[in-house]
């Protein structure tokens, strides 16, 4: 009986605090004139505070060359995340997991050895590109390399920034393979 009781009383006070709750929320006073959708800020001096994460977008082209300078079609670039650990020109971590973020995430040379990385992410101070081989001898054996690119404010285009979005990474790489 006592359990009776309990779940009444709380099936009573959860549905009282849900119609207050509710209630609460309805505006009935009129504004005394139309707000802008997108007021200007006023700075007065204070920290303004916004809830969000901070994003950037990267624009990374590039293209790869073998040590004689001539174009290497179909290599593997992907731009690492922060925190990913690479050692011997391998992805460390779950070998299922990394496989399936470096078949994800990849994008092949062309014909000209170019590539081309759009991404969105959170901004970062370095950027890590991770250049593999994988057609075998097809077109020469390379070397799995990294490339590491300093963020420099001059390749950051802020004309798009607004809010958290700190604006576009644009970088052009030239990358020199190795010989395995």
């Amino acid at each position: 009986m006592k359990i009776k009781y309990l779940k009444i009383k709380n099936w009573f006070l959860v549905t009282l605090m849900g119609a207050m709750g509710f209630s609460s929320c309805h505006c009935s006073k009129e504004l005394a004139e139309p707000q802008p959708e997108n007021p200007p800020v006023q700075d007065h001096g204070q920290i303004r505070l916004m809830y969000g994460v901070p994003s950037m977008n990267f624009m990374i082209r590039g293209q790869v060359k073998d040590s004689d300078g001539r174009p290497v079609r179909d290599i593997r670039v992907n731009m690492l995340e922060r925190g990913m650990e690479v050692a011997d020109g391998e992805l460390q971590g779950d070998p299922e997991n990394v496989q399936r973020y470096l078949d994800n995430t990849s994008v092949r040379t062309d014909d000209e050895g170019r590539f081309t990385i759009q991404n969105n992410g959170l901004p970062q101070q370095q950027v890590r590109l991770l250049v593999r081989d994988v057609d075998g001898v097809e077109n020469g054996q390379f070397r799995n390399q990294v490339v590491d690119m300093k963020v420099e404010a001059g390749d950051v285009d802020r004309s798009d920034a607004n809010g958290w979005h700190q604006g576009t990474y644009n970088k052009e790489v030239k990358i020199k393979l190795e010989n395995k």
